[in-house]
């Protein structure tokens, strides 16, 4: 084996090229992992180190790291017999490494035995389990809608009284949490850029388990007139929803819409509140 003295040093410390992670691009310096990863776990590649166990009788000692909120752990160990002749090591990243979110740092060690050991530099790895696609779940209706799926001044409970959303049934859970978005547009296909400002608004409700167990859905309480319905004269809504089940985001619906139409023929005042 050559003499690790051939190899330059950086603080009295050797290092080696940083480990990869199969679908990180080694152009991210965040190391943000995919969501394929993060469901499936990872596979690192640590690539032959320059001053390797090259004769028969020599030996390498190569340890893999895992650091994280401060603590380092071991997750490969293994010596490798000279001569070496792979070009590069694959050591796998289960699951239990990526709960949560946070960042982690990945690197190796090689000690020649006998020798002194070389360090790799750190690979950093985001974990955001926030790229993860959540289950689509059902959209969510507008019960008062007419066949032409629109909420007008004949609406039998008056939107300015409140604008009520159904929820379908599908495997909720009691105490689970329905968190709501809507939003109201200037158009009648909520069109993006034809948001109205201030319309948007975010509403949480806990089911009850008459809610979850009723296989006809459940209304959520009613979208209050002002201001997040009142604005839209002549346009649209869209409602789409996400379930928290403790504490974690288990699903999000597709959007559902609604037009709204507060004009009547030959009236210059468009209808509302009294």
């Amino acid at each position: 084996m050559s003499t690790s003295e051939s190899r330059p040093k950086k603080k009295g410390i050797l290092l080696a090229d940083a480990p990869s992670v199969d679908d990180v691009p080694d152009s991210d310096p965040d190391g943000r992992l995919p969501a394929n990863v993060l469901l499936n776990g990872g596979q690192a590649r640590v690539p032959r180190w320059p001053i390797y166990a090259d004769q028969p009788g020599e030996m390498d000692e190569l340890t893999v790291f895992w650091r994280r909120d401060g603590r380092t752990i071991e997750i490969y160990k293994e010596i490798k017999n000279g001569p070496i002749t792979e070009k590069e090591f694959l050591i796998s990243i289960g699951t239990h490494l990526l709960l949560g979110d946070g960042v982690a740092f990945l690197y190796y060690m090689v000690k020649p035995i006998p020798g002194n050991r070389l360090f790799s530099v750190e690979r950093k790895l985001t974990i955001d389990h926030s790229v993860i696609p959540l289950p689509v779940l059902l959209e969510p209706t507008f019960p008062d809608a007419n066949g032409g799926g629109y909420l007008n001044c004949g609406t039998e409970r008056a939107i300015w009284d409140g604008l009520y959303i159904k929820i379908p049934y599908q495997n909720l859970e009691k105490d689970d949490v329905c968190v709501l978005f809507w939003q109201g547009y200037t158009s009648l296909n909520g069109a993006d850029k034809t948001e109205i400002t201030g319309t948007e608004g975010e509403f949480s409700y806990t089911l009850s388990d008459e809610d979850a167990k009723n296989i006809n859905g459940f209304e959520l309480p009613p979208i209050v007139f002002v201001p997040f319905v009142e604005p839209v004269v002549y346009g649209s809504g869209t409602a789409r929803y996400k379930i928290r089940r403790a504490g974690e985001f288990v699903g999000e619906s597709k959007k559902g819409l609604v037009r709204i139409d507060r004009i009547e023929a030959g009236e210059e005042n468009y209808c509302g509140p009294e």
